[in-house]
């Protein structure tokens, strides 16, 4: 898996145009938040989002077995970063 340096000037462009403008009153209230809450909500998210990949891997691919279906699940996240 190859690293992509973030700090070159196309790349800063690509992520700002992926990203949009930075909406500051988000921004704010998420300040606000403990540390230890946002790194809960993300783990809470991430969950959810790989259980949803999984279960749509599995309705598309009924016939992999776990380990197949596993590894394709990190094929999508080597592919989504």
């Amino acid at each position: 898996m190859q690293k992509t340096d973030i700090s070159t000037p196309s790349t800063i462009k690509s992520l700002k145009r992926r990203l949009g403008v930075a909406d500051k009153t988000q921004i704010r209230l998420l300040l606000q938040v403990s540390p230890a809450q946002r790194l809960q909500t993300m783990l809470t998210m991430q969950t959810t989002i790989l259980s949803n990949w999984r279960t749509r891997l599995r309705r598309t691919h009924p016939h992999l077995n776990d380990l197949e279906l596993c590894q394709m699940l990190f094929e999508r996240l080597q592919q989504n970063g």
